[in-house]
C-alpha cells in the first residue's frame, strides 16, 4: 500500500485562511439548526450535535474560531464547538503544553467516509490510542497520537490517553513521568484528570496523591 503523507501545519493554515476570506461562518451546518442544540450538556445532546459538526464542511475552521475564544475564557467553557465538547477542547490546551497540537486536515479525512469505517474498527480492536495510530501508520498514513485523538472524539469514541483492561488509577503511575512534566508546565490536577480521561473529581485526588507518594519515596530513599 503505497504511504501517504501528512498534511503539514502550512497546508492547515492555508486551508484556513482561504475560507477565512470567504467568511466560512455561512457555509457553516449549525445555520440550519439552530444554537441551542450545541448547549445541551447530556451525553445524548452532545452526540446529536456533534453529528452535525462531523458533516459540516467548515468543521476545522469552526474548531479553530472555537479554540480562540476559549483561550479568552479558561474558567468557564460550554458547548459543542467544532465537533469537541468543552472538556475536549480543555484535553487539547493540555496537549499543547507539551508541544502536541493536531494536524485538522489528518484528523478531518479520518472521519471522511473513505476512512471512518477503519477508524471505528480499530477503536474498538485495540487496547489504546496508541494501538489504533499504529494501526492506521500499517496503513500507510503518517498520523500522530492527538490527531487521532480528535478524529476519534469526532465520531463519537472515548479517545482516552489510557488503554483498556485495565483500572485507570494503576495505570497513572505508568504516565508518572507525562503527570510530572504536566505539573511542571502549569496544569492543575484537574486538568490531568481529564487530559488522561478519567473522572475529573476522583482522578484529581488521585494524581495529586500520587505525587505526594512519590515525593515521600524519594525523601525517604534520599
Amino acid at each position: 500500500m503505497t504511504t501517504r503523507t501528512l498534511p503539514n501545519r502550512r497546508s492547515t493554515r492555508n486551508a484556513v485562511s482561504s475560507r477565512e476570506a470567504a467568511h466560512w461562518e455561512s457555509e457553516a451546518s449549525c445555520r440550519e439548526v439552530g444554537g441551542d442544540a450545541f448547549f445541551i450538556e447530556s451525553k445524548a445532546g452532545i452526540q446529536r450535535a456533534r453529528a452535525v459538526c462531523v458533516k459540516c464542511p467548515v468543521l476545522v475552521e469552526c474548531l479553530l474560531n472555537q479554540q480562540v475564544k476559549d483561550k479568552g475564557n479558561r474558567t468557564y467553557q460550554w458547548g459543542v464547538g467544532g465537533g469537541l465538547s468543552a472538556v475536549q477542547r480543555r484535553v487539547l490546551a493540555v496537549e499543547a503544553l507539551l508541544g502536541n497540537r493536531p494536524n485538522l486536515v489528518m484528523a478531518r479525512l479520518l472521519v471522511s467516509p473513505q476512512w471512518s469505517y477503519r477508524l471505528r474498527n480499530l477503536s474498538s480492536a485495540r487496547w489504546s490510542l496508541d494501538g489504533v495510530v499504529q494501526g492506521l501508520r500499517e496503513d500507510g498514513l503518517m498520523v500522530d497520537l492527538v490527531t487521532v485523538r480528535v478524529a476519534v472524539w469526532w465520531l463519537g469514541g472515548e479517545g482516552s490517553r489510557l488503554a483498556r483492561g485495565r483500572h485507570w488509577r494503576h495505570q497513572l503511575r505508568d504516565h508518572l513521568d507525562l503527570i510530572v512534566a504536566l505539573r511542571e508546565k502549569g496544569a492543575r490536577f484537574l486538568d490531568i484528570a481529564v487530559f488522561f480521561g478519567v473522572p475529573e473529581v476522583n482522578g484529581a485526588k488521585a494524581v495529586s496523591e500520587l505525587l505526594l507518594a512519590v515525593a515521600a519515596e524519594k525523601e525517604m530513599a534520599a
